[in-house]
C-alpha cells in the first residue's frame, strides 16, 4: 500500500509515464510517468513528502449518508438540511435566500435544489444542478430548466472545519477549476482554494468522493460551486454539475483522491533557463529557438514569417529584439512590443516603433506535456482584460487558462510559472498583448517583454493562484480575421469559419461565430507538415460535411512544388465533436486522372447529392487544356471516380473554390476567377444539363475574393476575403490573403442570385446614431432623415472607429445620374484625403477609388443594373478594426474595398451633375 501511495504523489506532481500498481487482487491503476521521473531500478524519483499520521490507513464508512453530520446550515433553520439541498420554489434567488452568498451568472436564477428522480445515487429528494429549474428574474413567476448552457459560482454558508473529512456527491463534467470550462467544487479557506473535486463526465449520476482536511481543522471554510462550461461545444466534457449531501464525518466515503489537495508543493529548478524544452517549435525548421525569440532580421512580417500570427503594430516588427540592456535576458534576444521594424514590406529602411506601438501576438500550436510553463517577462503591469493591457495569456481550446503581467521593470526580466499540470494533453497557445498606446499615463509601462518560454516539470519559481483564469466569459474577439480562404460549415445556428492561414505553410484555423460580430479566438485544426518530401507541405482548401451516418469529414488540398503529384485532394475525419480535431486518412489522397491535371486539382467541395444518391467533389482543376471545374463522385467519401467536367471554358487561370447549393429551386455554382482581368466572385446557373453564365455573373468586385457558403435556405452566407495590399498601405494593388468579409445570398424571382448585407450583422448593429453633418459643400439641406442635395455637392457624417452601418435610399429625376459615397479624411495644414464609391446609374457599375486614380485597373468594380428615378437602395458596412468596407445596392450586388485608416474617414455622400434626394439616412453601431 506504501507503493502505491508513492505512485499517487508522482501522479499529482504531473508525471507522465504509464506504470501499474496492484490494489487488491483483481484490480489495478494504470498510472502515467515521465521517463525523466525514473529513479534507480525504473522507479520514479519522487519529492520526498512527510507522510501525515494516519494517511495509510484512511477509516472507511459503510453508510457515508448518515455519517457524521451536515456540513454547513441555515442560520436561521438549522434544522433544513441545505448542505443536502431539501430546499426549493423560492422562485429567483432561492439559494441566496437559504444562505447561500455570491451568486454569480445563471447561478442566481436557480430555484433551490433541484429534483434528484432523474439522477442516480442521490440522497434524500434533491440536489445541487447547475443546470436546474430557475427564474430569469424576481418578476418572473414562470419556472423552466435552465439547461447545460447555463453558468455561474455560488458560495455555500461558512463553517467551521472539526471533523477529519468532508464527504460528499459529485457529478457531471470532468474538467477541474483550474482547467478550462471548469465544472467543480473547491474548498476555500482564507480566500484560497485548498481542495477541488470535479465529476468524471457522469450524465445525471453521482458518486461519492472526499477531502481528507485534517490539516485544516479548526479553520473556518465554504464550498464554492463553478460551472464556466457554456456547452459551446469547445470540448468533449459533460457541460454542468451536480453535487449532494456534504457531510462532515470522522471516516471517509472513499479514499481521498490525491489531486484533491490544492495546492501540491512547487518543485522548483536550479536553473530555470535550461529546465525543459522550448514551449513551441516553427513548422519546418524545429531546432530554431522561435520560443526564446532568436531569430530576427526578415523585415517586415518577420513574426509570421516564423510561425507566429500577429496583428496590430506587431506585423512590422523585425523579429527578436538584441537583449544587451535587459537584464535577464538568455540568450541574445527577446520578444518587446517596441523596436526597430518596417512600415510595409516594401520597405528597406526600418523604422523604429517607441512605447507607443500595439498588437498581439499568438504562438505556434502546442500541447501540454508538463507541469509547468515557465517564461521570462518584463514591462507594464496592467491585466488582459484592462483596456491598456500589457501581458501574456494561456490559451487552451481557444480560452484564457493563465495570465501573467509584466513586472513593472523597463529593462529587468524576471521569471513567472504556471502551474498547467491540470491541462496536460491539451492543445494550447500563449498569446502576448500589448494594447498600451502610450497616450494616457496608466502608472505602468506601456509595453511588454517575453523571453524563453519553456515547458518543465519544474517551476522556475511557485506559481501564483491568481495566475489562474476561470471564468465563462472574456474569451472571445471582434469577428476579424486574417486569412486566406474560407472553407464555411454551419450547424445549429453556429457558422464554423474555417480557414487557410495568411502565414507559413496554410495551415487550416477555425473560428466559431454566431452573430458575425464576435467569434471564438481561432485554433489551428489541421496543420500543414512543412515537410519538403511530403504532399501536404503545404495545405489548401477544401469542405466539410457531416455525411449520411453522421460522420464529419473534411476534404482538403495538399500542395507541394517539388513533389509528383503537385497538388492532391485528401481527407480527415473529426476525431470529435467538437470538429477542432481531425485525424488524416492517408490511404484517400489522390489526384487528377481520366484527363484531369494533377498539377492543378485543388479546392474541394464535397456534398451529398440527393438526386444521384451519391457524394459530389466539385475540383479547381484543367481537363483538356481548358479551365474546367472538375467532378468526382463516391459512395463511400474514400474512393472516388472521375465524371465528365461541369463546365469548362478556355482559360489560362482556374476557376477556384467551386461551391454549389440550391436556393428555391435553382441550383447555383459560386466560383472566384482566377484570370486578372476578371478576378471576381461569379455564379453559374443550371439550365437542364449544362450549367450557364448569366448576365451580371459577378456578384462583388475584384477585392472579394474565394468565397464559400454556409447556411440554410434561407439564411446561406458568403464568405470571402478583401486582400490585403502589398506592403499593407492605402493606394496599393491587391496581395495574397486578406481580412473576412460575408454577404448574404438570395435568390431573385427572375432566378438570379443576389447578395446583400447578412440579416445577421443588421440585427448586431441596431443601435441609432445621431446623423449630423461633419462637413458639407454646395448646396446640402436636411430635415430629419431626409438630405436635399443639388447638383455638385457632398456632405459627410463623423468618423467612428467601431463597426457600424449605414441605410438609406437615394432617387434622382434622371434615371442616368452619377453620384456616390464620398470617405472624407481632415489632415491638419494639408489637403484632404478622399476615396469615392462612384455609382454610374448610366453605365450600370460601381467603382471605388481613391482622389486622382479612378479608372486604375486595380480599382474594384461591379456591374449592376441601376435606374436612379426609381431610387437605389444603398447599405453601407464600414469595419474601421479591420480596414474593410462593403457598400450594397438594391440588395443585388456589393462592392467591397480596402481603407486601412477608415476609422479616420468620415462618411457621406455626394452628387455630380444631377441633384439627389437622400431618404431614410440611418446609421448603426453595436
Amino acid at each position: 500500500m506504501k507503493n502505491v501511495e508513492k505512485l499517487l504523489r508522482v501522479l499529482m506532481h504531473g508525471a507522465f509515464y504509464v506504470a501499474s500498481a496492484s490494489l487488491v487482487p483483481g484490480c489495478s491503476v494504470s498510472i502515467q510517468f515521465d521517463e525523466a521521473d525514473l529513479g534507480a531500478g525504473g522507479m520514479p524519483e519522487v519529492p520526498e513528502e512527510p507522510e501525515e499520521p494516519g494517511e495509510s490507513d484512511v477509516p472507511i464508512t459503510d453508510v457515508p449518508a448518515a455519517e457524521g453530520q451536515s456540513l454547513f446550515v441555515r442560520n436561521s433553520d438549522p434544522g433544513q438540511n441545505i448542505a443536502g439541498f431539501e430546499f426549493c420554489c423560492a422562485q429567483y434567488d432561492t439559494y441566496q435566500e437559504h444562505g447561500f452568498t455570491d451568486a454569480q451568472g445563471d447561478f442566481i436564477k436557480l430555484d433551490g435544489g433541484f429534483w434528484g428522480a432523474d439522477i442516480a445515487g442521490h440522497i434524500g429528494e434533491r440536489v445541487f444542478s447547475s443546470y436546474g429549474d430557475g427564474y430569469e428574474d424576481d418578476t418572473d413567476t414562470t419556472a423552466a430548466q435552465l439547461g447545460p448552457g447555463a453558468t455561474g459560482e455560488i458560495s455555500s454558508p461558512a463553517f467551521v472545519i472539526t471533523k477529519d473529512y468532508i464527504n460528499f456527491l459529485i457529478g457531471g463534467g470532468r474538467n477541474r477549476f483550474d482547467g478550462v470550462n471548469a465544472t467543480a467544487v473547491v474548498l476555500i479557506v482564507d480566500g484560497a482554494v485548498v481542495r477541488q473535486a470535479h465529476g468524471n463526465d457522469e450524465e445525471n449520476e453521482i458518486v461519492w468522493t472526499s477531502w481528507d482536511v485534517r490539516d485544516l481543522e479548526g479553520q473556518t471554510a465554504v464550498v464554492k460551486f463553478i460551472d464556466h462550461h457554456p456547452n459551446d461545444g469547445s470540448d468533449t466534457a459533460v457541460p454542468y454539475i451536480l453535487a449532494d449531501e456534504f457531510r462532515a464525518a470522522d471516516k471517509a466515503a472513499v479514499a481521498p483522491p490525491a489531486a484533491s489537495k490544492v495546492p501540491a508543493t512547487p518543485v522548483l529548478s536550479a536553473a530555470p533557463a535550461s529546465e525543459g524544452a522550448s514551449a513551441f517549435t516553427r513548422v519546418g525548421n524545429p531546432g530554431q529557438n522561435i520560443a526564446g525569440f532568436e531569430f530576427c532580421c526578415g523585415g517586415y512580417n518577420t513574426y509570421q514569417e516564423h510561425g507566429f500570427v500577429s496583428t496590430g503594430d506587431i506585423i512590422r516588427l523585425n523579429g527578436g529584439q538584441w537583449g544587451a540592456d535587459i537584464a535577464g535576458t538568455v540568450g541574445e534576444r527577446l520578444f518587446a512590443s517596441y523596436g526597430p521594424g518596417f512600415a510595409d514590406d516594401m520597405g528597406s529602411s526600418g523604422v523604429d516603433y517607441g512605447w507607443e506601438a500595439t498588437g498581439t501576438m499568438t504562438s505556434p500550436q502546442f500541447t501540454v506535456t508538463t507541469r509547468y510553463l515557465n517564461l521570462l517577462i518584463g514591462g507594464g503591469t496592467n491585466a488582459y482584460d484592462q483596456p491598456l493591457a500589457t501581458a501574456v495569456v494561456l490559451r487552451v481550446n481557444g480560452k484564457i487558462v493563465r495570465h501573467a503581467t509584466g513586472n513593472g521593470m523597463e529593462k529587468q526580466l524576471s521569471w513567472v510559472s504556471w502551474d498547467v499540470s491540470a491541462l496536460i494533453g491539451q492543445t494550447a497557445v500563449i498569446e502576448i498583448i500589448d494594447r498600451h498606446d502610450n497616450s494616457a499615463s496608466t502608472g505602468a509601462y506601456p509595453f511588454i517583454l517575453v523571453d524563453e518560454i519553456r515547458a518543465a516539470n519544474k517551476a522556475a519559481v511557485a506559481p501564483v493562484p491568481s495566475s489562474i483564469v476561470s471564468t465563462a466569459e472574456g474569451h472571445t474577439q471582434l469577428l476579424n480575421l486574417d486569412m486566406a480562404d474560407a472553407n464555411p460549415y454551419y450547424e445549429n445556428g453556429v457558422y464554423y469559419i474555417y480557414y487557410l492561414q495568411n502565414l507559413g505553410f496554410h495551415s487550416w484555423a477555425l473560428a466559431k461565430t454566431s452573430d458575425l460580430l464576435n467569434s471564438t479566438f481561432p485554433q489551428e485544426v489541421l496543420p500543414a507538415s512543412g515537410d519538403a518530401s511530403r504532399q501536404d507541405q503545404f495545405v489548401g482548401s477544401g469542405s466539410v460535411l457531416k455525411a449520411q451516418d453522421g460522420q464529419y469529414h473534411l476534404f482538403y488540398s495538399g500542395h507541394n512544388a517539388d513533389h509528383a503529384p503537385v497538388e492532391a485532394v485528401m481527407h480527415a475525419t473529426a476525431a470529435d465533436n467538437t470538429l477542432t480535431k481531425w485525424t488524416p486518412v492517408a490511404a484517400d489522397t489522390f489526384s487528377g486522372s481520366a484527363g484531369y491535371s494533377d498539377f492543378d486539382f485543388r479546392d474541394p467541395f464535397v456534398y451529398w447529392n440527393q438526386s444521384a444518391g451519391k457524394y459530389w467533389m466539385l475540383i479547381t482543376t484543367r481537363h483538356s487544356s481548358q479551365a474546367a471545374i472538375g467532378l468526382y463522385t463516391s459512395t463511400n467519401l474514400s474512393n472516388w471516380s472521375a465524371e465528365p467536367p461541369l463546365y469548362v471554358e478556355a482559360s489560362p487561370l482556374n476557376f477556384e473554390v467551386a461551391d454549389q447549393f440550391t436556393l428555391g429551386d435553382t441550383p447555383y455554382i459560386v466560383y472566384s476567377d482566377q484570370r486578372d482581368a476578371s478576378r471576381q466572385v461569379k455564379y453559374l446557373q443550371q439550365s437542364g444539363a449544362n450549367w450557364i453564365k448569366p448576365s451580371f455573373d459577378a456578384l462583388d468586385g475584384k477585392w472579394f475574393y474565394a468565397a464559400r457558403s454556409a447556411g440554410t435556405a434561407g439564411e446561406r452566407l458568403l464568405f470571402g476575403w478583401v486582400p490585403h495590399t502589398v506592403g499593407r498601405v492605402d493606394h496599393a494593388g491587391p496581395d495574397f490573403g486578406g481580412s473576412l468579409m460575408v454577404h448574404q445570398v438570395a435568390s431573385l424571382g427572375s432566378g438570379a442570385l443576389a447578395v446583400s448585407m447578412p440579416q445577421r450583422i443588421r440585427d448586431g448593429l441596431a443601435a441609432i446614431q445621431p446623423i449630423a453633418m461633419e462637413w458639407s459643400a454646395g448646396g446640402v439641406s436636411a430635415i430629419g432623415t431626409t438630405v436635399n442635395m443639388e447638383a455638385n455637392s457632398a456632405f459627410t457624417l463623423a468618423e467612428l472607429g467601431v463597426k457600424n452601418r449605414m441605410a438609406f435610399k437615394v432617387t434622382s429625376a434622371n434615371a442616368g445620374s452619377t453620384f456616390g459615397i464620398q470617405l472624407r479624411r481632415e489632415i491638419s495644414g494639408q489637403p484632404d484625403e478622399r476615396a469615392f464609391l462612384k455609382i454610374d446609374a448610366s453605365a450600370d457599375k460601381a467603382e471605388f477609388y481613391f482622389q486622382g486614380e479612378e479608372g486604375a485597373a486595380s480599382n474594384p468594380k461591379v456591374a449592376v443594373p441601376l435606374d436612379s428615378s426609381d431610387g437605389i437602395d444603398i447599405e453601407v458596412l464600414l469595419d474601421p478594426v479591420a480596414g474593410v468596407g462593403a457598400v450594397y445596392l438594391n440588395r443585388n450586388r456589393a462592392l467591397s474595398f480596402r481603407l486601412y485608416a477608415l476609422a479616420n474617414y468620415q462618411v457621406g455622400l455626394f452628387s455630380n451633375a444631377d441633384g439627389l434626394t437622400v431618404t431614410d439616412l440611418s446609421r448603426y453601431t453595436k
